[in-house]
């Protein structure tokens, strides 16, 4: 939560000003704090979408996590709307919906210039099935996923980010 609300306050300021030592500060607080969450419960779909893209198209993982970002949570939303619209709150989102957290998320990545979609890194349609393919066999990550994704369902979200 913390990291979530840092990234918030501080991301923005800190790609667009590198020499804003507040900035830097905030993020790199938000990185610890996102690095500690993250030993203790693991990393879920975004990340097994973006070892799958990575291995397609040359794209750094916090870019390809970026990017799959606001597709994977459009999936992972039901039954977590709530998270969803703490997430909003946490980003300083004035609009409390669900739908509010991912288009922050969108937002912000677009501000900070992650690229908008598959195809911008170099992805073609013929890639997107044995990318889902190579997603659905990362097991040990999807496990901790809130929603277990079908191959169709990964299909649906690739195509989403295309």
């Amino acid at each position: 939560r913390e990291a979530i609300s840092l990234a918030g306050k501080h991301l923005r300021r800190a790609v667009a000003k590198g020499s804003d030592a507040a900035a830097r500060s905030g993020m790199a607080l938000a990185a610890v704090y996102g690095g500690l969450a993250f030993s203790n419960v693991g990393v879920a779909l975004v990340h097994a979408l973006e070892y799958a893209v990575a291995s397609f198209v040359p794209v750094s993982h916090g870019a390809g996590n970026g990017l799959l970002l606001p597709h994977v949570m459009r999936f992972n939303m039901p039954g977590r709307e709530r998270d969803m619209v703490d997430i909003a709150r946490l980003l300083g989102h004035g609009e409390l919906e669900p739908a509010a957290a991912i288009d922050s998320v969108a937002a912000l990545a677009a501000e900070i210039g992650i690229p908008q979609r598959l195809r911008d890194l170099g992805a073609r349609q013929d890639m997107l099935a044995p990318m889902a393919e190579k997603t659905l066999a990362m097991t040990r990550i999807l496990r901790v996923n809130p929603r277990q994704p079908t191959v169709g369902d990964l299909m649906a979200i690739l195509q989403s980010a295309y």
